[in-house]
């Protein structure tokens, strides 16, 4: 939990910083739509779109087996 608490927390901080700090593209949402070309492309925006929704379909279980064996004991 600690590794997942400085992971998360300093990429957060960086990402305060990047956003109050006086360059452009350097937060964490400006390179994503960067890479993904969002911003320009149908593809790009499907490309996320789809990560995106991975990420949750393999996230989103995983989290609650771990709380359904933490439950049932």
């Amino acid at each position: 939990m600690v590794f997942w608490a400085s992971v998360i927390g300093g990429l957060s901080a960086l990402d305060v910083w990047c956003h109050r700090n006086e360059t452009t593209g350097d937060t964490l949402s400006e390179c994503l739509r960067l890479v993904y070309h969002t911003e320009t492309s149908r593809l790009g925006r499907a490309a996320f779109l789809l990560t995106w929704a991975g990420l949750t379909c393999w996230f989103v279980p995983h989290i609650n087996r771990r709380v359904a064996e933490i439950v049932d004991g």
